[in-house]
């Protein structure tokens, strides 16, 4: 699966990403300027183009998961996993009973605004994707805890807060950081969990696809649309210099 984080308040940029042809895009209100209902505007043209949408929450927090999936999203992303403490906390807060302590509330996008059989959404709301986010020492620490839960679908790597917590801020394509990722291959395979990573380019998804990741965010909107501006201003440049 590919797909993209996005920053973006223009839920027409959400729609051109699921007619591009993209499997997901990940909604980022941790690091983005979304409300709630911007999300619930960017969720809509996902599902019109056949778009996955998976909100990045701020935090592991009841409220949080449980407004993002009470929007219709496919699944939530939640943040800074450090422990399966923690990992237990996130499962729960997205899942309704008996699999979770999901709050109940009929009256809401993802249940139809009540028009849904309850049973029906109970069942379908348990099951969407639930991707938990792990970024630094403490975490890698924790794995093997953190992949013996049951409940979520995809363990995803975030590089750049992984490199600072190793004390190499920004150098995600440390030898270190992929020997890191590389090991929990096997881990996840055991589990039946996806694994997932954040990259900055194509070398990156080829590298970490091939070793088995299957969850793989490419960058991020606003920056993928100033690269495209940047690349046609280089282009225009260069037929002025050829006159």
């Amino acid at each position: 699966m590919i797909g993209i984080f996005s920053k973006t308040t223009d839920s027409n940029f959400i729609e051109a990403a699921g007619l591009g042809g993209l499997d997901f895009i990940i909604l980022d209100k941790e690091h983005g300027p979304l409300n709630d209902e911007i999300i619930h505007h960017h969720v809509r043209a996902a599902t019109l183009s056949n778009l996955k949408s998976i909100v990045r929450v701020r935090e592991c927090n009841e409220a949080e998961i449980g407004a993002a999936l009470d929007s219709g999203a496919s699944g939530v992303q939640v943040p800074n996993i450090s422990s399966a403490a923690m990992a237990q906390k996130a499962i729960e807060a997205a899942r309704f009973a008996p699999d979770g302590l999901r709050g109940v509330c009929r009256f809401v996008r993802d249940a139809e605004f009540g028009n849904k059989d309850k049973q029906v959404n109970f069942k379908q709301a348990n099951s969407k994707m639930l991707v938990l986010q792990v970024e630094g020492k403490e975490a890698v620490g924790a794995i093997d805890e953190i992949l013996a839960l049951e409940g979520f679908d995809v363990l995803f790597i975030g590089p750049y807060d992984l490199s600072q917590s190793l004390g190499i801020p920004g150098q995600v394509d440390h030898p270190t950081i992929f020997e890191l990722c590389k090991g929990l291959v096997e881990k996840a395979l055991k589990a039946n969990l996806k694994l997932g990573v954040f990259v900055d380019n194509i070398d990156q998804a080829k590298k970490y696809k091939n070793i088995g990741f299957e969850y793989i965010a490419y960058s991020v909107d606003v920056s993928i649309f100033r690269e495209g501006i940047m690349d046609i201003v280089a282009k225009y440049d260069a037929l002025s210099q050829h006159k």
